[in-house]
């Protein structure tokens, strides 16, 4: 079985080089490394050596493009759409967005460029994050708007729909924005697969609603794809930890068997408090329990250098999921 964590927050190697030992040391078996679109344009070169030093600890890398466009989920930002507002998600009433269309040529190329970076580092899986539309609400935007209706949007859809693209979000708006997802998260898997890394989905969690993705088997047969999973953070959408978990990481294996790619789940390391431990012993019981070998968690220490994402108390958080993932108590 593996046990991976996600990792962000610090580009110094002497720094990253004894935290990736540490990881190690605690029966960690991978790291995942964010690459933003900061690190894109200032640490390119930084993020080999990051790689490396994971690497020369023993861990199995995965990179994620954090934030990137604001088509990915992480808390970093992005300047992609501000640079180029021409590839800007336009939403139903005509207002600009900070996010990128993902099916606009300039946003796919700057994700090859992003491609080509994150492959260049070394790392084995190259890993697509939480690939989704505008959240609105991200962009202090009420949540009940959407996007994308750009001048390409409504060009697409009238030519595939037969009409102009209603301002309502109307079934042929929920299907028109889930193919364009699917065609998006299936450029980024043919991408990394042609160039010899092997390419990792998390999807979030929601399969109705305006966000979700309804038959998850569009991307688990994708052509090339390696890994695919979601990451069920409970807490984030105010349900039980078990039930929830279990569902989704049935529903992961189920498909993963299906289409042979590999099964990936990921348990929430962050805005938790004491209160719950024991949600977090259930939620990596289960996920096991249903078969998932390739359990991930987010993030590095709990996320308690980061204070928008800790919770009361991340060192009794993060001895807790190092004990439960890994099977080993936390030394030193």
């Amino acid at each position: 079985m593996s046990a991976g964590s996600a990792y962000f927050g610090s580009r110094m190697p002497r720094h990253v080089g004894a935290d990736m030992e540490r990881l190690a040391e605690l029966g960690f078996t991978g790291v995942l490394h964010t690459f933003s679109e900061n690190d894109l344009a200032w640490y390119r070169g930084t993020m080999i050596e990051l790689v490396r030093l994971s690497h020369a600890a023993g861990l199995e890398v995965q990179i994620g493009p954090w934030g990137l466009g604001g088509l990915f989920g992480g808390e970093a930002d992005t300047m992609l759409a501000a640079r180029h507002p021409e590839c800007a998600q336009v939403l139903a009433d005509g207002r600009w967005t900070p996010a990128a269309c993902p099916s606009h040529e300039v946003t796919r190329a700057f994700l090859r460029d992003w491609i080509d970076a994150a492959v260049e580092t070394g790392a084995q899986r190259i890993f697509c994050d939480e690939p989704h539309w505008v959240h609105p609400e991200h962009w202090g935007m009420e949540a009940e708007a959407w996007g994308c209706r750009c001048e390409g949007c409504r060009r697409r859809f009238a030519e595939e729909y037969g009409m102009s693209m209603p301002t309502e979000f109307t079934d042929e708006v929920r299907a028109f924005r889930e193919d364009g997802l699917v065609d998006f998260i299936g450029s980024f898997v043919s991408e990394v697969h042609a160039r010899g890394a092997r390419p990792a989905v998390c999807l979030l969690p929601i399969t109705g609603g305006r966000h979700g993705i309804g038959d998850w088997s569009r991307v688990a047969r994708l052509p090339g794809l390696d890994t695919f999973g979601t990451d069920p953070y409970w807490k984030c959408f105010d349900e039980p930890a078990e039930a929830f978990v279990r569902a989704y990481a049935q529903r992961v294996v189920e498909l993963a068997g299906q289409y042979a790619v590999r099964p990936q789940i990921w348990i929430q390391g962050f805005r938790l408090d004491r209160a719950d431990l024991d949600a977090v012993r259930a939620a990596v019981r289960v996920a096991r329990e249903e078969g998932i070998e390739d359990l991930w968690v987010w993030a590095y220490e709990a996320c308690g250098h980061m204070s928008a994402l800790a919770g009361d108390d991340p060192p009794a958080l993060w001895d807790t999921l190092v004990e439960e993932i890994t099977g080993a108590g936390v030394k030193g």
